[in-house]
């Protein structure tokens, strides 16, 4: 991944500030191989799924993943994607068009990782085990500048905006005088998620205790 990757996807971006568009669940159908995936209790169109508009449709278990060409409210079927009784899947109500802004938003943000990330000669080591949570936190916050989900969030003035790019900078001057240390074996000062922060279940509820943290003390 070095310094090529933009650490985070437009699902999770859309997942991190608009919890709502995110979908997950479990085929209930037969299978196997069941050419579309079936949900009970999901009502797909009813919360918006869309066919022949980009969104995509993950197979989780099968690693599988293709645009949604047909929905009904118990039923979604996506280019290339198979189901078996049980296999977990997620959407994310984004369409084609948006996700691909949220892509170009999300390069932007990394190009500023991969700068910091290269002054330190760290674009190629083995990664420390919280750097890819770290770094995908820092990608999905810092695009948020530049780019609001379709659900309106995050909603940030400009004086939010202003704190948010400040930290930042903070967060990519520490990894550039190595007070951050992303890579294994790190002997960098500072562990980048503070102990409250680490409360968080996953990568997108530690951002978010910071985020939040951020504007309180902005």
């Amino acid at each position: 991944m070095g310094c090529t990757s933009r650490w985070a996807e437009a699902w999770q971006f859309a997942g991190f500030w608009c919890l709502d568009n995110l979908m997950t669940g479990a085929h209930d159908g037969a299978g196997p191989g069941d050419a579309a995936l079936q949900d009970n209790d999901a009502r797909f169109t009813t919360k918006g799924v869309q066919a022949n508009t980009g969104m995509v449709l993950y197979n989780l278990t099968d690693n599988t993943h293709g645009a949604v060409t047909a929905v009904t409210e118990t039923t979604i079927t996506a280019t290339g994607v198979t189901w078996d009784n049980g296999d977990l899947y997620r959407i994310t109500l984004i369409d084609g068009i948006q996700i691909a802004n949220i892509e170009h938003w999300l390069d932007v943000a990394a190009s500023d990782i991969h700068a910091a990330l290269a002054s330190v000669g760290a674009c190629d080591c083995s990664l420390a085990s919280w750097a890819t949570s770290y770094l995908e936190k820092l990608v999905i916050i810092d695009a948020a500048s530049y780019y609001s989900c379709p659900c309106g969030n995050p909603h940030l003035s400009d004086a939010r905006k202003d704190t948010l790019l400040q930290w930042m900078g903070t967060q990519l001057t520490n990894i550039a005088t190595g007070v951050i240390d992303v890579c294994d074996g790190a002997t960098g000062a500072n562990f980048p998620a503070m102990g409250w922060a680490q409360q968080g279940q996953d990568a997108f509820s530690r951002a978010m205790i910071i985020y939040n943290d951020i504007l309180r003390n902005s």
